[in-house]
């Protein structure tokens, strides 16, 4: 679209990486980064901040698991911020190798949040946040990551870590009820049992 009046566009770019992995194979990785330095607060963005779990509520929930001989599963979200709607008005210029000919002054409008933005991690904790309470999961007072799950012969709980997840519980039969329900909802690499 046309760059409305008043509002500025931000720059991007390309970032390359060769990934290897634990088994000995390798993909190369390509992701689309918004320079998020060119925003100013108050215009492109107002909260940023996102909170992840305590080192004390993982070394609980760990206690918890070794003494009571709970299943742990891990969990990874893949593309996690472009999870996150956005709330505010924000333009870019068209990926270098995708502008359109004789378009080039067109920009885009971002929808969703990607990589580099500020609020790009606030907003992908929103939608999970919100995901958890359609689920009727509770938030720790204590610990806004945290979330517990009570039922009448068993409970669930999980910690999340900005995109790293850990799922305790006794009945597995619960904790892969929650594992497909996430994958449903986020592209997710489930991990197994965590070591």
């Amino acid at each position: 679209m046309k760059l409305p009046k008043g509002k500025k566009v931000l720059h991007n770019q390309w970032i390359y990486r060769i990934k290897d992995e634990a088994d000995g194979s390798r993909w190369y990785k390509a992701r689309l980064v918004v320079k998020g330095y060119e925003q100013k607060v108050g215009v492109d963005y107002t909260d940023i901040f996102s909170p992840v779990v305590k080192l004390t509520t993982i070394r609980a929930v760990l206690g918890l698991v070794a003494v009571k001989d709970l299943h742990l599963e891990q969990l990874d979200v893949k593309m996690t911020f472009l999870h996150g709607d956005l709330e505010e008005e924000i333009y870019m210029h068209q990926p270098v190798g995708f502008a359109v000919k004789s378009k080039e002054d067109l920009v885009c409008r971002l929808n969703k949040s990607l990589y580099g933005l500020k609020q790009a991690p606030r907003q992908w904790y929103r939608k999970f946040d919100n995901f958890m309470e359609e689920n009727d999961f509770l938030k720790c007072d204590t610990d806004h990551c945290c979330y517990i799950k009570k039922y009448e012969d068993s409970y669930v709980i999980l910690l999340i870590y900005v995109d790293d997840m850990l799922i305790a519980g006794p009945d597995m039969a619960r904790i892969e009820d929650l594992k497909d329900r996430l994958s449903e909802r986020f592209e997710m690499k489930d991990l197994g049992s965590a070591n």
